[in-house]
């Protein structure tokens, strides 16, 4: 992977994870946020932020271009 294509995957990734944790706070707001399913659910996001986290942290190492 370039440098490129890993920048462009590292913005993805945080991308996503910035974007469940919008989804979890929309969840939290809602009326019925106390409810089971809607803890579960939010609890799940953020999970899932926290991975794709780690994920763009940890990520494939980049490789110099070369031309084949």
């Amino acid at each position: 992977m370039t440098a490129r294509e890993f920048a462009a995957f590292r913005a993805g990734i945080l991308h996503a994870s910035h974007m469940a944790l919008i989804a979890a706070t929309e969840i939290e707001l809602r009326d019925d946020a106390g409810k089971l399913r809607q803890r579960a659910a939010i609890e799940a996001l953020r999970g899932l932020a926290e991975g794709l986290k780690a994920e763009a942290v940890r990520g494939p190492n980049p490789t110099p271009d070369v031309e084949e």
